[in-house]
């Protein structure tokens, strides 16, 4: 636990770059596997991407969502217990951001493998 103002500065300074590495590794695969599905909608890049199917992108772009959201859970709640005595850091409303944000581009992904985004 941290015990003068500078240590929890460093703490927190620590918290909040190795939160943002995650949310930035999130986001920019997820965009990476968009950009991807983009290629694979035209037909024309078929022997380009090997045969790789919307579905097995979806599927592996919702795993990986989920792992992330998995490592940034962990990665809070053991700054949260370990360095920030169960205060301060990855409270209710980080806890409900990362859940939503994981739901929404897990969703998303597996609506896009599914075929359900073209029924709605």
């Amino acid at each position: 636990m941290l015990s003068d103002d500078k240590d929890k500065l460093d703490g927190l300074r620590t918290y909040i770059d190795g939160k943002m590495k995650r949310y930035n590794l999130l986001f920019a695969v997820n965009g990476g596997a968009f950009a991807i599905g983009k290629l694979i909608a035209d037909p024309k890049n078929e022997k380009i991407l090997g045969g790789l199917t919307p579905q097995a992108l979806a599927i592996g772009a919702a795993t990986f969502t989920l792992l992330m959201c998995l490592d940034i859970w962990f990665w809070g709640q053991m700054m949260r217990r370990d360095f920030f005595g169960s205060s301060q850091v990855f409270a209710v409303p980080g806890k409900a951001i990362l859940i939503a944000l994981g739901a929404i581009l897990i969703l998303g992904w597996l609506l896009a493998a599914f075929g359900a985004v073209s029924q709605l």
